[in-house]
């Protein structure tokens, strides 16, 4: 049976349908007569909400954002890209707010060899800055048209509030996409590494660590694991660090100025 089949689009589709949630109602009424497949009602749900998001909704904030600032010399920015495996970054000229272009990992190529020969300002791409309220579906189409991956995003006091990537964007209609950089050892952000042992990436949502580990570690101000034990210490940690908190062995695998990238954490019971 085909969905625009005319008895079927008569069938489920005769009723006035006044808003996304009518229409999703009708759509999963179709798919549990076997009209099509179930396994299409999360893809269709997310279609349905993305055209009611919007950049504010799913931008990464400025604090978590890895930027490179001109004044940085190259050893810098190349230990950078080694630790975060990004492929773009948002560049400063000394103040956050003051972005003044967008630098391409890969452009930092064909100075490894010859690095007095590096001049970041050379290489920066323009940036595209976007107000925080713009519809993710506009930003969708815009950021093809100017074949951009990644958005400043300001809010109404022209501040920078974080980024919006394609990917991200992306990701809110057919789900998380992994890639080699997104994940520990090709997995997960989050892995049992031993009963009670997990290694982390320090942007883990407090949820998902608190479902795999047990614990019921929360923060109204902060949403990932990272954010959840710079905050308890009240400053970033070092990398190798080793500290107790919330009765937990905590271990920082590595940590930069701004942020903890990874740690182990062993549950003891």
């Amino acid at each position: 049976m085909k969905l625009f089949d005319k008895k079927v689009w008569q069938e489920f589709f005769a009723a006035p349908i006044n808003n996304r949630k009518d229409l999703f109602e009708v759509i999963k009424k179709a798919a549990n007569s076997n009209v099509f497949d179930k396994d299409s009602l999360p893809l269709i749900e997310a279609v349905l909400q993305f055209g009611d998001m919007r950049a504010k909704d799913i931008l990464l904030p400025r604090h978590e954002v890895d930027i490179i600032d001109l004044n940085n010399p190259i050893e810098d920015i190349i230990r950078l890209i080694i630790d975060t495996g990004h492929s773009r970054f948002p560049v400063i000229d000394g103040d956050v707010n003051d972005i003044v272009g967008i630098f391409h990992s890969k452009d930092i190529v064909g100075y490894i060899a010859n690095p007095e020969e590096f001049d970041l300002r050379s290489l920066l791409r323009q940036p595209m800055f976007i107000p925080d309220m713009k519809p993710l579906d506009s930003l969708l189409y815009e950021m093809r048209v100017k074949h951009s991956h990644m958005a400043i995003v300001v809010d109404e006091f022209t501040n920078i509030s974080g980024i919006v990537t394609l990917e991200m964007i992306v990701e809110q209609i057919v789900g998380e996409i992994d890639d080699e950089h997104d994940s520990i050892d090709g997995e997960h952000s989050i892995v049992e590494l031993s009963n009670g042992v997990f290694r982390i990436k320090g942007h883990c949502g407090l949820e998902q660590f608190n479902n795999m580990s047990g614990l019921f570690w929360s923060d109204n101000k902060v949403e990932s694991v990272g954010g959840f034990v710079a905050k308890k210490l009240g400053r970033i940690p070092q990398t190798n660090e080793k500290l107790l908190l919330e009765g937990c062995q905590v271990e920082i695998v590595n940590a930069d100025s701004r942020k903890i990238n990874t740690l182990v954490i062993h549950v003891v019971s």
